[in-house]
C-alpha cells in the first residue's frame, strides 16, 4: 500500500482546479492541511490530533443535516451537559429529509458541552459536543 503523503501533489492539483481554499485531513496521530491561496497550494504544518487520552474530545457531525438534540417524538434533549454516556449511545440526531441519523458517542464519557442549538443546519464535521472520556475506557 502506498503512503498517503505520496499523493499530496495530485490532491493539490485537484484542490486548485476545484477552487477550494482549504482541505484538512485528520488521522489518529496527525493532521494534514492544504491551503490554496489562489496562486499555489501549500502544505501547512498540521498539529497533532488529540489523543484518546485528551481531557476532552469533540464529537463532530457525521453528515450534513439539521441537528436535533432530541428525537422528534420526545420533549427533552438526549444528552444534557454533565450526562454520562456509553460508547455508541446517541447524543442527538441529524435530520436529512425524512431520515434521522443518530450521532453516537465515540467512547464512554461525560458530555461537557453542547456546541450547537437544536434545529441548526450543520455541515459534515461541524463540532456538536464536547465529551470528556472516562479514563481507562477503550474507544
Amino acid at each position: 500500500m502506498s503512503n498517503p503523503l505520496d499523493h499530496v501533489d495530485q490532491i493539490s492539483v485537484w484542490l486548485k482546479d476545484a477552487g477550494l481554499a482549504l482541505l484538512e485531513l485528520r488521522g489518529p496521530s496527525a493532521t494534514l492541511r492544504l491551503v490554496n491561496d489562489g496562486a499555489s497550494v501549500r502544505v501547512v504544518a498540521g498539529e497533532e490530533s488529540p489523543s484518546v487520552d485528551a481531557p476532552s474530545m469533540t464529537v463532530r457531525a457525521p453528515s450534513p443535516g439539521i441537528f436535533l438534540d432530541r428525537h422528534p417524538f420526545h420533549e427533552h434533549a438526549i444528552a444534557l451537559t454533565d450526562t454520562n454516556v456509553r460508547a455508541g449511545e446517541p447524543l442527538g440526531f441529524l435530520q436529512i429529509g425524512p431520515l434521522l441519523l443518530a450521532v453516537p458517542a465515540p467512547r464512554s464519557g461525560t458530555v461537557t458541552d453542547m456546541l450547537i442549538d437544536h434545529g441548526t443546519i450543520v455541515g459534515y464535521g461541524t463540532p456538536l459536543f464536547l465529551l470528556r472520556p472516562i479514563e481507562g475506557e477503550a474507544s
